[in-house]
This record gives structure tokens, sequence and C-alpha cells, in this order.
């Protein structure tokens, strides 16, 4: 018989599952039909505490601005409310558009729909920034929020290779902006083309229409 790791003068009766020690009877901590000495015992729930502590670290979140009214109002500038909320990459984004649908609309003979895009857009980015704003504050609270814009980007998943789409259109629009700058075309001509939009708009609707009557 071997003797105990703990206690010299004593047989060991288990050895431990961890580290293989001989152990005593009363060194044995059974732990779910496993034996361990104390200081692989010991060990573990020290590193079960440390993962706890770090898991505990990860679940810290960030989130943007929890004053809805605040949000709002600073979303009257563009791309401001955005950067309320921590939203960096959609302040960008609502700066170009922005700015992109103003300066089309102040393109001669460009006609109306450009600047009313542009005033549509505008009311778009405060009452944005307030949802997110408001949805954030609610999620500190336990409440998760469904805003309309959700819904929105939920009626948008229907959409294929929306983001390929997405992507085509602004090269393009940016380089005819870019061609038009150089006085290689000239976007008055291009922007009376913009019926085109209604066209393909009609023919997506028609192809959806179809795809749910099959």
């Amino acid at each position: 018989m071997m003797k105990c790791a703990y206690h010299a003068e004593v047989e060991n009766t288990a050895f431990c599952t961890h580290c293989g020690r001989a152990l005593c009877a009363e060194c044995v901590r059974s732990v779910r039909g496993n034996i361990y000495c104390e200081t692989c015992l010991g060990g573990y729930i020290d590193a079960r505490g440390a993962n706890a502590g770090a898991q505990a670290a990860k679940r810290v979140e960030i989130v943007g601005g929890s004053n809805p009214g605040a949000a709002f109002l600073l979303g009257l500038i563009p791309g401001v409310g955005a950067i309320y909320n921590a939203e960096y990459f959609k302040a960008a984004v609502h700066i170009l558009v922005f700015g992109t649908l103003v300066s089309i609309a102040n393109i001669p003979r460009s006609g109306p729909l450009f600047g009313m895009l542009a005033f549509g857009f505008y009311c778009y980015m405060p009452f944005e920034a307030y949802y997110t704003a408001k949805k954030y504050k609610l999620h500190r609270e336990g409440i998760e929020l469904e805003t309309p814009f959700d819904r929105f980007n939920q009626q948008l998943e229907g959409i294929k290779n929306k983001e390929l789409w997405g992507g085509g259109a602004l090269i393009i629009l940016g380089s005819l902006i870019l061609l038009d700058n150089f006085d290689v075309i000239h976007m008055d001509r291009v922007v009376r083309l913009w019926p085109l939009i209604l066209i393909a708009l009609g023919v997506w609707l028609l192809k959806r229409f179809q795809e749910k009557a099959v």
C-alpha cells in the first residue's frame, strides 16, 4: 500500500483522478463520483471563477444613446443622430445619401423628384435615430422593441443579393457624377432618365407577384 501524499504516516485509500496523488480517507474530495485532492479541486474552483468573471465582462454591452428625444433632435443634423446612437457606419451612409440626393436635386432640369427624396430622407433620419435610441433604452430594461424600421428591414430580407444591387447602384451613380465633374457627360441629361427607376420597380413588383402565384 502507498502512503498518502499529504499524510506520510497514513496509508492511501484512493487516488486523485486529476493528478494521480495517493490520498487517505481524510484527504479524499469526492465530486459527482470523481475523486480529487484538495489542491486540484481548489485549482478547478479558481479556474471556474476566473472564467465566470471573464464571461461577465464579455456580457457588458456598449450601446448608443439612451435618450430618444435627444436622438431625434440630433437626427435633424445629417448623420449626428446615428453618431449619438454609436452607429458610425450608418452615420456615414446617411451623410452620403443625403448629400448625393441634394447634389442631384441641384442639377438643372432634374425635376422635383430628387428634391422630394432629399426632403423625405431628411425627415427619415431623426425618426430612425429616435426609434433606435428607444430600442436601446428598452433593451437595457429587458424589453425588446420591434420598431417600424425593423419591420421594413424584415421586408427587405426577401430581396435576394440586395447588397450586390445596392453596391452596383452606388458604383454606377458615383461614376456618373464623376464623369459629369470632368465634363465627359452631362448629368442634367442623365437625370432625365429617372423614370427608368419606376420601370425597374414595376418589373420587380410583377416578378414578386409571379413568385407568390407559383
